[in-house]
């Protein structure tokens, strides 16, 4: 009668290990945001004396105090980074598709210049760009947040685009322009709602950058009513730095708080769809 081995378990030290390693990088990266939201409920006392604790009572009037700061900041940067979006999102798909199934003289070498646009710094353009704009009369204007993003982001997005353009069959295309598709009903009808995912990567990844966007809005923007966020709140963590109001400690945390809410919605809202673009686009390229 042959006997039954049983296999022995493996050894599973290493995957506790890797597991234990990631919880703790996991709790480690929650614990800015863990202080963030404590540090919003205080007053000035509670913040310089009782910083790393909970405080009794919760300082709530700090979330109206600094709303009162930074409404008109948070409109201004949704419209710029919105209006942005939309057109980043338009562009990158109409150019992606042009270079996936579009045949032309010089299509690669057109692509690869634009391409190549991504391995230049932004630094190096930051003097020029602002001559320009300057010539143009667009400083202190809207256009001048919303524009650099219009020819900035598609750069990107046609990359991404074609990426997820050219998987698609070329036998859906055959069929529907045999059924009399033009151009325009081969984008909207195929490439769009197959390329939903990279454009939720894409969407995801621009309006992140637009709602952070710091230095070019500080430099070319001066009417504090056309102010983004981000200098929205760097001047009122000057104004808590400087000692001017010691108690703003608390409603500039609150500031950073509410600044945080429309990310965490979009995430949320386009998280699952955001993965599968990245995947996706990993394994295309």
């Amino acid at each position: 009668m042959k006997q039954t081995i049983t296999p022995r378990r493996p050894w599973r030290l290493a995957q506790v290990g890797l597991h234990l390693t990631i919880l703790i990088l996991l709790l480690l990266s929650l614990i800015p945001t863990y202080l963030m939201l404590l540090l919003s409920f205080k007053n000035g006392l509670q913040y310089r004396w009782e910083r790393w604790s909970i405080s009794l009572p919760l300082r709530g009037s700090n979330y109206g105090a600094s709303w009162q700061v930074i409404d008109a900041f948070m409109w201004n940067t949704l419209l710029v980074a919105v209006v942005g979006l939309a057109g980043v999102l338009l562009l990158s798909l109409i150019g992606g598709y042009v270079f996936a199934r579009m045949r032309f003289p010089l299509r690669e070498p057109f692509y690869y210049a634009i391409i190549s646009l991504l391995m230049v710094p932004w630094v190096l353009s930051f003097i020029p760009a602002y001559m320009l704009y300057n010539d143009l009369g667009l400083l202190n204007t809207r256009w001048a947040l919303i524009i650099p993003n219009l020819a900035g982001g598609p750069i990107f997005g046609i990359f991404l685009m074609r990426t997820f353009i050219t998987g698609i069959p070329e036998e859906l295309f055959e069929s529907a322009r045999c059924d009399g598709a033009g151009v325009w009903s081969l984008i909207r009808h195929i490439a769009l709602p197959l390329s939903l995912p990279g454009l939720a990567t894409l969407a995801v990844l621009n309006f992140i950058g637009s709602w952070n966007s710091f230095l070019w809005p500080l430099v070319t923007i001066s009417d504090t009513s056309l102010q983004v966020i981000s200098v929205g709140l760097f001047k009122l963590s000057r104004t808590t730095n400087d000692g001017v109001d010691f108690g703003a400690g608390g409603p500039l945390y609150a500031g950073y708080v509410l600044a945080s809410i429309p990310l965490v919605i979009l995430f949320f809202a386009l998280g699952k769809f955001y993965v599968e673009g990245l995947v996706e686009s990993g394994i295309k390229v």
